[in-house]
């Protein structure tokens, strides 16, 4: 059998609607949001407090496990998390990307940075994957990565 699946065929069959596929290409899994109110791109780790929860990465945190999807999800509901393929990003304030750059958590909670060179062992361990678009610095600036952790 052979043949072009459609992307609504695909997202419909994917899953129970907790699972799926973002328009830009990410997967994305639904969890209990406590960050706050969401905001699309924040980088979050496992809640230690909410079952099946996710709270805001710790500046410098090892444990990133998704990037929010939506913005304006209150806390104690279900928020989509993109945990593989493609997302946008909050760089931090004040940085920029460039394509085909490595990406980590940096040191403001919940956002990234970017390097051009091979991160050190510390560094490997807040991979967030590798910058898919050169992106202007600014402020709450979304920049596309494909996104994989360590």
């Amino acid at each position: 059998m052979g043949g072009v699946v459609g992307y609504g065929l695909f997202t419909a069959r994917l899953g129970s609607g907790t699972n799926g596929m973002t328009t830009e290409g990410g997967f994305f899994e639904t969890f209990t949001n406590n960050t706050g109110t969401s905001v699309k791109g924040t980088i979050v780790v496992a809640s230690t407090t909410v079952d099946n929860g996710v709270d805001i990465a710790p500046a410098n945190s090892q444990m990133p496990i998704g990037v929010i999807y939506e913005t304006g999800i209150i806390n104690g509901s279900p928020v989509k998390v993109v945990v593989y393929g493609k997302a946008d990003v909050l760089l931090k304030d004040g940085e920029t990307a460039t394509s085909g750059y490595w990406c980590g958590v940096s040191n403001t909670a919940g956002r990234m940075y970017q390097a051009a060179t091979v991160p050190s062992t510390t560094e490997h361990n807040r991979e967030t994957g590798h910058s898919l678009k050169t992106t202007s610095s600014g402020t709450n600036v979304l920049s596309l990565i494909q996104v994989h952790f360590n």
